[in-house]
C-alpha cells in the first residue's frame, strides 16, 4: 500500500503503531492511512530509516554524554536536521530554519512536548506501553508554526522516544541483576 501525503490527512488522527520487534519498526497512520515508516536497521543500533509519499530519511544517534541525532535526506551525505539531546531539554534545528525545543513533560504520564523557540507547541506526543514495552504513540499535532518540516518533526522526535524508552528498558533490564550491598564485616560501621 502507498503511503499517504502528509498534507491529505488529518493530523489530529496521527497514531505510531509498532508493526515489528525485533529490529523496531513503526508506521505513522492517520485513521486507515499509512503516512510514514520508521524502522531500525539492526537490534540495538541506533541507525533507523524513515520513508514517507515525498522521500526517505536516514537517522543516526552519534555521541555519548551529549548525544546527537542526524536526519539525512535519501542517505546522502549533507544533515537536513539535528537534534542536540541535553539533560532535561533537548534542541531541534532544522535545515538553517527555525529551532524546536523538545521536552519530557512527566515522569508519571511518559509524555513529551515540542515547542517553538518562542515557546509555542507544536506537537505532543504520548508513548503507549504494554508490558512496559513500547507498542504505540499518539501524536497530537497542535500547531502548523513548523509549516513543511512538521512530518520530519514528528518522524525526528518519534525516533529520539523510541531510543530513550529503548534505553530505559536496557536499564530496566539489568536492576535484576542489582541485590542488596553486602553485609559489613562484624565490628565496622557504616
Amino acid at each position: 500500500m502507498p503511503l499517504a501525503p502528509f498534507g491529505s490527512v488529518d493530523p489530529s488522527a496521527l497514531r505510531w503503531i509498532r508493526t515489528r520487534e525485533s529490529p523496531a519498526a513503526f508506521s505513522l497512520r492517520s485513521e486507515t492511512m499509512e503516512v510514514a515508516t520508521l524502522a531500525w536497521e539492526r537490534p540495538g543500533g541506533s541507525l533507523a530509516t524513515a520513508r514517507t509519499a515525498e522521500t526517505t530519511w536516514s537517522l543516526k544517534r552519534a555521541g555519548f554524554l551529549q548525544p546527537t541525532v542526524l536526519v539525512r535526506a535519501g542517505g546522502g551525505p549533507g544533515t537536513i536536521a539535528q537534534l542536540s539531546a541535553h539533560l532535561a531539554r533537548h534542541e531541534i534545528t532544522v535545515g538553517g530554519g527555525p529551532s524546536f525545543r523538545l521536552r519530557h513533560t512527566s515522569h508519571l504520564v511518559p509524555s513529551w512536548r515540542l515547542t517553538t523557540a518562542q515557546g509555542d507547541e507544536v506537537l505532543h506526543i504520548e508513548p503507549v506501553p504494554e508490558h512496559r514495552r513500547l507498542q504505540a504513540g499518539a501524536v497530537v499535532v497542535t500547531s502548523s508554526a513548523a509549516g513543511a518540516s512538521t512530518l520530519l518533526l514528528v518522524v525526528l522526535t518519534w525516533y529520539f522516544v523510541v531510543l530513550s524508552w529503548f534505553e530505559d528498558e536496557a536499564i530496566e533490564a539489568l536492576a535484576p541483576f542489582e541485590g542488596p550491598d553486602p553485609p559489613l564485616p562484624r565490628g565496622s560501621s557504616g
